[in-house]
Order: structure tokens, then sequence, then C-alpha cells
């Protein structure tokens, strides 16, 4: 059995927002799992229309009967966690530790943990780079990391995939319209599964129109 998705950038209430998308992805996808992730930036309001739109979520979650497994990731944006901590009845972590057949894997949003991309360098290299400096400086909220824990964020909104360093990277599900058919197909609507069962391919970048 598949042991967790993770899913970064939802955005939801937020014009563009691929909210049919993201929810028959999570759908399909909670039949398979455990544990479902949402790594931070789930919400994109402060106001009521993010109140409303996370009760309305919650409620889905409840009729699709999946609510328990749900895990929040607080992100970049306050307002999210103010809303989020104002329902008790789910859970609302600053990362989540998951203890694996693979390793180790730590999974947080990136926001504040020194993940920066510099001029010329991919947000993979970035992540690789950040990586480094958790192992040698580590921060007060993080458990002390390994070279061989891998680390999953969310927070760039461009997907990658690099098991030789142990760092990924989730897609947002949020839309331009002058973004070509092309950027969105290979970087929106983009999440993480990790499969113990799976030896041979343990940690699968996913689309959501390939489940």
């Amino acid at each position: 059995m598949t042991l967790a998705i993770v899913v970064g950038d939802v955005h939801l209430g937020a014009e563009g927002c691929l909210e049919d998308e993201f929810k028959e992805a999570l759908e399909s996808a909670s039949k398979k799992v455990d544990i479902i992730i949402m790594n931070g930036d789930f919400l994109d309001n402060f106001d009521e229309t993010g109140k409303e739109a996370l009760d309305s979520f919650v409620d889905w979650s409840i009729e699709k009967g999946f609510k328990e497994k749900l895990v929040f990731v607080t992100g970049g944006m306050g307002h999210e966690g103010n809303l989020l901590f104002d329902r008790p009845d789910i859970q609302v972590v600053p990362y989540v530790k998951l203890n694996t057949l693979e390793g180790r894997f730590i999974i947080c949003h990136g926001h504040n943990i020194g993940l920066k991309k510099r001029v010329n360098e991919t947000w993979n290299q970035a992540a690789t780079n950040m990586k480094k400096q958790l192992i040698t400086n580590s921060i007060d909220f993080l458990p002390k990391i390994l070279q061989t824990d891998k680390i999953i964020l969310s927070h760039t909104h461009v997907p990658f995939y690099d098991m030789d360093n142990g760092v990924f990277a989730t897609g947002g599900w949020k839309i331009k319209e002058d973004w070509s058919k092309e950027y969105i197909k290979r970087n929106v609507g983009v999440f993480i599964l990790i499969d113990d069962e799976d030896r041979a391919d343990p940690v699968k970048l996913k689309r959501f129109f390939e489940l």
C-alpha cells in the first residue's frame, strides 16, 4: 500500500485554482494511501472566503471518507495558519517526519528553512544547497537533518525529483492566463507519492491526469 501523498500549494479559493482537478486527483489517491499531507499554502484567502473554502473542503473530505488521513503543514501565508488552527478537528503541524523503508522523509513547505534560488540556479540546486546548510546548521523547529534524509518541499511551484541528493518538490494548483499549455502540464498539479511496497520506485512524481 502506498504510504503517503504529498500535495502542495493548492491555493484553494484563489482565481485560477484548479479545484476540480485537485479534488479529482485527491479522491482517487485517497483510496490508496494512509496519509494525505497538504504541504502548505493550502488556502489563498484570510477572510470569510478562505474560511468557507476550508470548511467546504473538510466537509467534502468527510463525505469521501478520508478526513482522518489529512495532515496540514503550515505554509508561508500567515493567515492560512490562523484559519487552520481555528479547526481543532484537523491536524496542523510545522512539518511531517515519516520513517519508511526508503529512509526518513522530512516534509515541510520550505518558506522558512533557507530555501533561496540565486541567479542562474535551479530550484533543485537551491534545495540541494539548502539541505547542505541544514545538515550543518540545525533549525529549531525541525529535527536534525542527516545526509541520508530525504526532504520534500513545496513553495517553489516548480516540481523536481532528485533521489541522488534526497530533495523533491511538488507543483502548485493555481495557473495564470499567460502560461503556456506545456508549462502548465510540466509544473501544475504535480504531487508526490511515497510507496513502501514498490522497492524499485518508492518515490513517485505524479501529475493529476495520471491517476
